[in-house]
């Protein structure tokens, strides 16, 4: 029986695994690499990825099943990376998507192209963290780099990708969140490119998700203990394998990432881009639909800051998650008139204020433990509901089934029950929620193989841990306190602007 392994270069390190044609994982690996971070400038080697690709696949080969043939490579990774490959690696290391140095560079395009010209033909916001605005960094104060490299990659797969079999590609889902891809044409924008003195000929080639780019090498073999010949399949970002691998790679379902960020997102067969709300609109894996997406800059923080803040006041052993969630549970629906706004960093969608904070509305002394805690979930969930109907207004089309769930947040069963009320909606939280980008990726490597006829797989495919039902009487409590919640932020906006100009003088 032959299996997929699937490489997933993420943020902190490579997840390798080996999947076979059910989607189960039957051995994996795991290894970690470290981030270079100083002021607004966050770096990582690719050689590093390299290294940890081969550690990876080292442990997954202790684990894997005697006989088991290897079909193909897939890989998916972090998205919206800068990379530049010479003729025999990468020059220098790579700025990663949440580096900000290209604010200067960003004004440029806005001015000399046009913000609503970019917006309209990328169809997304366009901020100092798309790579368009980081190439012409590159280009202004580090020429001599520039000039040495001969390709510019847009994500960490890709570079595993050429290490394994000397392509130089992109796939249609990272290019689209660069601020280079003409997100309607399907290609690159060449003429906005060209306007600011950069040169085109360094982008990569755009290959669909799953289209074979070449067979690992004798070196690569070596290195990796893939087989050489193995065939190597383009890769995706981890933002299309992952809503692949939950089962939302076909229209009509939708999922919701709950970890440190967070984000709603479905696949729609066409859709018309809105950035002007924080929306993003990425292709697909099938470069003919589109995944919308719209993110929370601090979900499942918010959480992590109120632990952070209880456990320094905590008298005792500390304060964990798990007694977080007894506290929460323990807490009425409402939080006793309750409510938590979850801005700890500001906000991008559905509105963009980056000068919003987070606050407690409604303490009283009689607020509790079990109140903070359960009043964080909800107005996380409550968010959630905003990015819900952002992205599908009421009487527009869009899936209004169960939502699924993933991410770290999805462990506490408070706050998955918290979601189905505040939404209205059966939540479905996908079991083995770490291999999600895995999954995905090997389904599109299955399409490819002929094992699966569409993103839809099989139901098995896609397992579920557990499953939550709204509550109608909460839900009729949450609708009430939405309609406080949502005008929050506007009408706190001139207080949130007082606050950040006193922290600018201070």
């Amino acid at each position: 029986m032959d299996g997929i392994v699937a490489l997933d270069i993420g943020t902190t390190g490579v997840k390798a695994a080996l999947l076979d044609r059910q989607g189960r994982v039957v051995a994996s690996g795991y290894a970690q690499y470290a981030t270079f971070a100083g002021g607004n400038r966050i770096e990582q080697e690719p050689e590093a990825w390299w290294q940890a690709t081969g550690e990876a696949l080292a442990a997954l080969w202790q684990e894997a099943p005697t006989g088991m043939g290897i079909a193909a490579v897939a890989l998916s990774g972090q998205m919206q990376d800068t990379i530049l490959l010479g003729a025999r690696g990468a020059v220098g290391r790579a700025i990663l998507y949440s580096d900000s140095r290209a604010d200067v560079e960003a004004r440029l395009l806005d001015e000399q192209i046009g913000a609503a010209q970019l917006a309209a033909v990328t169809g997304n916001p366009h901020t100092p963290a798309s790579v368009f605005a980081k190439w012409l960094w590159l280009a202004r104060a580090e020429p001599a780099r520039l000039a040495v490299a001969q390709t510019l990659l847009l994500g960490a797969h890709d570079y595993i990708t050429w290490r394994l079999c000397g392509a130089r590609t992109a796939d249609y889902t990272t290019a689209a969140t660069t601020g280079l891809l003409d997100l309607r044409a399907n290609r690159w924008q060449e003429t906005a490119i060209r306007a600011m003195g950069l040169d085109p000929a360094y982008l990569p080639t755009l290959r669909r998700a799953g289209d074979p780019v070449g067979t690992v090498s004798a070196a690569a073999s070596q290195a990796t203990g893939l087989p050489a010949g193995t065939p190597v399949l383009q890769g995706v970002g981890d933002l299309g394998a992952t809503t692949v691998g939950v089962g939302a790679g076909v229209p009509g379902r939708f999922y919701g990432y709950l970890g440190t960020s967070g984000w709603l997102a479905s696949t729609l067969a066409q859709a018309e881009p809105c950035p002007e709300r924080g929306i993003f609109t990425l292709r697909h894996p099938d470069a003919a639909q589109v995944i919308q997406v719209a993110p929370m800059l601090t979900a499942g923080g918010n959480l992590e800051w109120l632990r952070g803040v209880l456990d320094i006041a905590a008298d005792g052993p500390g304060m964990t998650y798990e007694l977080l969630n007894r506290l929460a549970a323990a807490a009425p629906a409402g939080s006793h008139g309750l409510l938590y706004l979850p801005y700890l960093a500001g906000e991008r969608s559905p509105f963009s204020a980056p000068d919003a904070r987070a606050c407690f509305i409604g303490l009283s002394a009689q607020t509790g433990a079990g109140d903070l805690a359960r009043a964080v979930m909800e107005g996380t969930a409550l968010a959630y509901r905003a990015l819900r109907d952002t992205l599908y207004p009421a009487g527009a089309p869009g899936p209004r089934g169960p939502l699924l769930l993933v991410g770290g947040g999805a462990k506490s069963p408070v706050w998955a029950q918290i979601l189905a009320d505040v939404l209205a909606a059966p939540v479905q939280v996908v079991a083995d929620p770490g291999n999600a980008a895995a999954r995905g990726a090997a389904l599109i490597a299955g399409q490819t193989l002929g094992w699966f006829a569409d993103y839809a797989a099989t139901p098995d495919f896609f397992p579920v841990a557990q499953v939550y039902a709204p509550n109608p009487a909460h839900g009729a409590l949450y609708d009430q306190l939405y309609a406080l919640f949502a005008p929050l932020h506007l009408q706190l906006a001139q207080t949130f602007a007082g606050l950040a100009a006193l922290r600018q003088e201070g």
